[in-house]
């Protein structure tokens, strides 16, 4: 073994982040501070109420088959507008099947019939009037929201 030290190796000690970056984390906080506070003391929060862009709504029934099929049913006239055979229209099956859990979990029922919106963008909402529980059924892809695309034409032009 040697007696010689080992070469020093240069370093520095100062850890400290530079001050430009510490001012513009700062500045960062207190304009997100007063962006939210500005907007809950306005009231001027984004809404998702989709409602005043509907320009035409339809509302059905649905009804389990012998079978196993679904059953559309025109609300007014009780007419089957549309059958989903079994094993097929699995979106709309769990689509109707979430808000007919809400309604259970409320007590409610079969409750008053589904109401189905199209907005003036071409986008459908499955409502339940109910519980107030609603569906962006675009939000699940454009092969999802086909199957009530479907039934919307079928019921505008069962009428």
């Amino acid at each position: 073994m040697s007696d010689q030290a080992a070469p020093s190796v240069p370093h520095d000690h100062d850890h400290h982040p530079p001050r430009a970056l510490l001012m513009a984390c700062a500045a960062l906080v207190v304009f997100a501070l007063l962006g939210v506070s500005v907007v809950r003391l306005t009231g001027s929060a984004h809404t998702s109420d989709w409602r005043p862009l509907t320009v035409d709504t339809l509302s059905f029934r649905f009804a389990d088959g012998e079978g196993g099929e679904i059953l559309a049913l025109d609300a007014d006239t009780g007419a089957v507008v549309h059958t989903w055979a079994p094993e097929t229209g699995g979106f709309v099956r769990t689509s109707l099947r979430s808000l007919a859990l809400d309604r259970a979990q409320n007590g409610l029922g079969a409750g008053p019939p589904f109401s189905l919106h199209l907005t003036g963008n071409g986008r459908f909402i499955l409502e339940d009037p109910a519980t107030g529980q609603w569906v962006s059924l675009d939000a699940f892809g454009k092969d999802n929201a086909a199957e009530f695309e479907r039934l919307f034409a079928e019921g505008r032009a069962a009428r």
